[in-house]
């Protein structure tokens, strides 16, 4: 005779029904190819000079981070819909930034190895604001807290804050991002034009 396990139990034997999030949802500014192969070359020049053991991200995970929506354990479908809604309604020309300082965050136990930006950072936050306004006509939660980086490793050393040969491009576009996490692997989930 065979014996079945509980709805629930089977469910969770499927990864269906878990807690553990296996996705993580959120919005971003990427820099354009040249301006992040010229980024990626910075990072191994810099973990090379300070000798960082971190291994720098690949040139297609390089970010800034506007908002995270959020993590899950199996993305909600209907939560796309709403974010793709929130994004369509933001207004604001394009801009020039640029990264000019690195430093160390602190972290858990690795710290984030990041790019900082002077110039170009108040209108990334600008960016930030708008898209947190029309996120509240959603539902979805934003965190007022907003410092415009690009992580470029992550290191048990932590470094300060030094001056980098500036790195300016243009951001033409915003774009909502699927990671699932564990995997190192990023999936477009859209991409909305700013001007």
């Amino acid at each position: 005779m065979n014996k079945f396990l509980p709805s629930d139990q089977a469910q969770l034997s499927l990864g269906i029904g878990s807690d553990i999030p296996t996705e993580r949802l959120f919005f971003a500014v990427l820099p354009d190819p040249l301006t992040a192969e010229r980024v990626a070359e910075l990072a191994d020049g810099l973990r090379d000079e300070h000798g960082l053991e971190g291994h720098p991200l690949a040139c297609e995970r390089l970010h800034i981070t506007l908002h995270h929506v959020g993590d899950y354990a199996g993305l909600p479908p209907s939560l796309l819909a709403k974010m793709r809604q929130a994004a369509g309604r933001v207004r604001m020309p394009e801009f020039e930034v640029c990264f000019d300082q690195v430093g160390s965050f602190a972290g858990n136990r690795q710290n984030p190895f990041v790019l900082r930006s002077e110039y170009g950072a108040e209108l990334l936050t600008g960016l930030h604001e708008e898209l947190a306004r029309c996120l509240q006509g959603v539902g979805g939660k934003t965190d007022p807290r907003f410092t415009p980086h690009m992580t470029l490793l992550y290191d048990k050393r932590r470094m300060p804050i030094q001056p980098v040969q500036p790195l300016r491009w243009f951001v033409r576009e915003f774009v909502l991002i699927r990671s699932f996490l564990g995997q190192s692997r990023y999936q477009l989930e859209g991409r909305w034009q700013l001007g």
